[in-house]
């Protein structure tokens, strides 16, 4: 992007938030959620901490609260909402098809993605870093040289690695969490993923590290069914309600613990005073 975004923000609703903040929506629900009695929505499901499936066995996160919410706004509970694990690869495919009324995965901007399907209101801000053991050499970019790195099929991190980091031996996986385990197991020297994952992983592994300059910085946001005007409508309505009331970064806050991780995205969380613009994403954009 022209200018880094300090780091990746989740644009996540905490569950002290949910009740409190179910205003009535003023944009009719779309009327085949109406018709159909439920929201299904495609989620990440082995992301911690956006997206995964805890101990219990049931969906946990960050994103997931965040449809959570939505589905309240809909229906008034989250008794009607049902949920679709979804990647990298097929997420796009399954909202295509059907099989899901939204994508809530860590769906960053591209121009190619936005003439698939229809982007809500920016919601986050994700950059690339990397995780190598702590004994690594690998400090950069520049340092995957002849070193095999890992990232999820599909990703727009595996498009610029490929794009600005050519000489390095990309490997691909279906998931963060397969190619985390990958990099355990010795079979990749990197694995290229969202800091916040990174950090995630680093707390839980503490022979790792996070390396390497914030990158591939992505605006991202919901995904609906390419001119399904009433359903953009209805979900950017929900949105704006939560940017509003600055549901976003009191959530983030809220859940990730860290001072002097939050510190740093209170002026780039979706608030009362903050916008994102997806122009100003910058996926797919080489470090100079």
């Amino acid at each position: 992007m022209k200018q880094a975004i300090a780091c990746s923000v989740f644009a996540l609703l905490g569950l002290s938030a949910v009740s409190a903040s179910a205003a009535k929506v003023s944009v009719p629900l779309p009327p085949e959620v109406q018709a159909g009695g439920t929201l299904t929505v495609g989620i990440n499901c082995t992301y911690p901490p956006a997206g995964y499936v805890g101990i219990d066995g049931k969906p946990a996160g960050y994103e997931y609260t965040m449809v959570k919410r939505i589905a309240e706004a809909a229906f008034g509970s989250t008794d009607k909402l049902q949920t679709q694990c979804v990647n990298d690869s097929n997420r796009i495919s399954f909202l295509q098809s059907g099989k899901i009324d939204m994508i809530l995965a860590s769906l960053a901007y591209t121009p190619a993605r936005a003439e698939q399907l229809d982007y809500s209101n920016p919601i986050w801000v994700s950059n690339l870093q990397l995780v190598v053991p702590k004994e690594s050499k690998v400090n950069d970019y520049a340092d995957l040289a002849g070193k095999s790195v890992v990232t999820p099929t599909g990703s727009t991190y595996q498009t610029w690695l490929q794009k600005c980091y050519p000489q390095a031996n990309l490997l691909t996986a279906q998931t963060a969490a397969e190619g985390a385990t990958m990099l355990t197991q010795g079979r990749a020297d990197a694995l290229a993923y969202i800091d916040v994952y990174g950090f995630n992983f680093t707390q839980q592994q503490k022979n790792f590290k996070v390396v390497g300059t914030l990158a591939a910085s992505a605006i991202q946001g919901v995904g609906v069914k390419k001119g399904n005007k009433a359903m953009l409508d209805w979900v950017n309505t929900v949105l704006e309600q939560m940017r509003t009331n600055d549901e976003f970064f009191k959530a983030f806050a809220e859940q990730v613990k860290d001072p002097a991780f939050v510190a740093k995205y209170r002026n780039i969380v979706p608030g009362p005073n903050v916008k994102l613009d997806y122009a100003k994403s910058g996926a797919l954009e080489c470090l100079k």
